[in-house]
C-alpha cells in the first residue's frame, strides 16, 4: 500500500515508520509490477516457478549458475534458499546426476598453466551414443583451457579425418591457431589429424596412458553435455534427435559463471552478458537498444567512447581471469591433498527418507543413471534380519507397490521429493 499510494497505516512507532519508508525508497511500482531498483520482484507464489523456468532454460545446470542469472534479473529475499529448493527437488537432475565423492591417492595434483585465449585447446570424443535419424552417434568436444569456451559437434564417425576437419572449421577458422592441442591416445588423433597439426605448427600433446585425468577438463565437459542432452531428450519429440539439443546445452554452459575464472565463457570472449528469454520479458537494455540510442543521439564520439570502455572492460576481465584461475588451482591442490574419498550416507529415517537406486548392469548411453524414488525401510545384516545400526552397509528399500529389495548403501543416494 505504501509503494502504490504513498500511505502508511498503523505504524508501530516513529522508528518503525522511518525504517519502512527507508526500505520503500528502493522499490517502485510500474505497470502493475513491483521493482526493486531495476530488478523485477515476482509475486511470492510465482518465485519458485521463476527459478524452475530459469533452471530449465539454462539446460539444468547447478545452483551457482542458476542463482547468478536470477540475481541479475529478479529480486526477493531468500533467493538462494528458493534456488536450492527447486534444484534439489528437480527430478530430472536427480535421476541423471550423482554426487559421489572421488577417491584420491597420495600424488600431488599438478595444474596445467594457462596463458591466453585458445593458447591450449583440449579435445575429446564421446560415443557411440544412440544412433538417430541424422546418423550421428558421436560427439566431438573442444574446450579452451583459458576461457572454458566449448565447441561441440555431433558426427556420424570419429575418424581422424573428421577430427581434423572439425579442428580446422570450428576452432582454427573461428578463433585462430592454438599453440597446443591436448588429446588422449585414441586413433582419431593420428594420421590426418597429426598432419594438420604439423601444417599449422601446432604442438600436439597426448595424455599419459596411466594418467588420462590430464585431459579431465574435456572429459568433464563431455559429462556435462551428456547430462544436459539426456534431460532435454526425455521429451517424446526429442528422443530420436538428441543432436538438436546440443546447441541449447552449450548455450546454457557458456552463460554460466565458471568456478575457476569467476566469469562466464560468454563474458570473457565478448565482454558482455548474453540476452536471455527473461531479459526480453523484463524489457532489459540490450545491445540493439544501445545501438539504436547511439544512432539517434550522440553520434560517432559517443560510439567511440563506448567502444573504448568495452576494450578497457575486456582487459580488466582478462587480468582478473589469470588471478582467479591461479587461486583456484591452489585451492584444488589443497583439496586434492586432503580428500579421502569416503562416501557419507547419513540422515536415513526409517519410513520417511526417500532414496534413488543406481541402475544395475551396463546402462545405455544418454539414459538416466538412477531410478526411483524408493522408500528407505531399514538396514539389514544381509540375512533378511533388520539391524538398525548405522554401520550396516546393506539397506532395504521399498517401491510404491510394497516390493522390497536389499541394496548396498554404495548404490543409493538421498532423493529429494520434487516440488508440486
Amino acid at each position: 500500500m505504501l509503494i502504490r499510494e504513498g500511505i502508511l497505516f498503523d505504524a508501530a512507532d516513529l522508528d518503525e515508520s522511518k525504517r519502512i519508508h527507508k526500505r520503500a525508497n528502493n522499490y517502485c511500482w510500474k505497470e502493475q509490477k513491483l521493482f526493486f531498483k531495476t530488478l523485477l520482484v515476482p509475486k511470492p507464489e510465482e518465485r519458485l516457478s521463476v527459478v524452475k523456468q530459469m533452471h530449465e532454460d539454462l539446460g539444468h545446470f547447478g545452483e551457482q549458475r542458476t542463482l547468478v542469472k536470477i540475481r541479475r534479473r529478479y529480486f526477493w529475499h531468500n533467493r538462494t534458499t528458493d534456488v536450492k529448493i527447486v534444484i534439489k527437488g528437480c527430478q530430472q537432475c536427480q535421476l541423471v546426476k550423482s554426487s559421489r565423492s572421488i577417491q584420491s591417492g597420495d600424488e600431488q595434483l599438478k595444474s596445467i598453466p594457462i596463458c591466453d585465449l585458445f593458447h591450449r585447446v583440449a579435445l575429446y570424443t564421446a560415443g557411440p551414443l544412440p544412433e538417430i535419424r541424422s546418423g550421428n552417434k558421436y560427439i566431438l568436444v573442444a574446450i579452451d583451457h583459458y576461457s572454458k569456451w566449448c565447441e561441440a559437434k555431433a558426427v556420424a564417425d570419429h575418424g581422424a579425418k573428421t577430427a581434423a576437419r572439425i579442428l580446422e572449421d570450428d576452432i582454427i577458422c573461428r578463433f585462430g591457431v592454438p599453440k597446443f592441442i591436448l588429446t588422449d591416445n585414441g586413433g582419431e588423433w593420428a594420421v590426418e589429424f597429426d598432419v594438420m597439426c604439423r601444417d599449422y605448427a601446432i604442438q600436439h600433446q597426448r595424455t599419459a596412458p596411466q594418467w588420462p585425468q590430464c585431459n579431465g577438463m574435456a572429459e568433464r565437459m563431455i559429462k556435462t553435455i551428456k547430462h544436459g542432452i539426456t534431460m532435454l531428450a526425455t521429451a517424446p519429440a526429442n528422443t530420436d534427435c538428441w543432436d538438436e539439443q546440443l546447441a541449447k546445452v552449450l548455450f546454457g554452459y557458456r552463460c554460466g559463471i565458471q568456478a575457476s575464472t569467476k566469469f562466464s565463457p560468454f563474458m570473457i570472449l565478448t565482454g558482455r552478458t548474453p540476452c536471455l528469454q527473461a531479459d526480453n520479458y523484463l524489457q532489459a537494455l540490450t545491445a540493439e537498444t544501445l545501438i539504436a540510442k547511439t544512432d539517434d543521439g550522440g553520434g560517432i564520439e559517443e560510439a567511440a567512447a563506448q567502444f573504448l570502455q568495452k576494450v578497457e572492460l575486456i582487459g580488466s576481465i582478462h587480468n582478473n581471469v589469470l588471478c582467479n584461475v591461479e587461486q583456484a588451482q591452489k585451492q584444488q591442490k589443497k583439496v586434492y591433498a586432503t580428500r579421502r574419498g569416503k562416501h557419507l550416507f547419513e540422515g536415513l529415517v526409517t519410513g520417511q527418507t526417500m532414496v534413488k537406486m543406481k541402475k544395475p548392469g551396463k546402462r545405455k548411453a544418454l539414459s538416466a543413471s538412477w531410478e526411483g524414488p524408493y522408500q528407505f525401510v531399514g538396514h539389514t545384516d544381509g540375512k533378511g534380519n533388520l539391524d538398525f545400526e548405522e554401520g550396516c552397509r546393506l539397506c532395504i528399500i521399498q517401491d510404491g507397490e510394497g516390493h522390497q529389495w536389499e541394496r548396498s548403501r554404495r548404490d543409493l543416494q538421498i532423493f529429494h521429493v520434487p516440488l508440486d
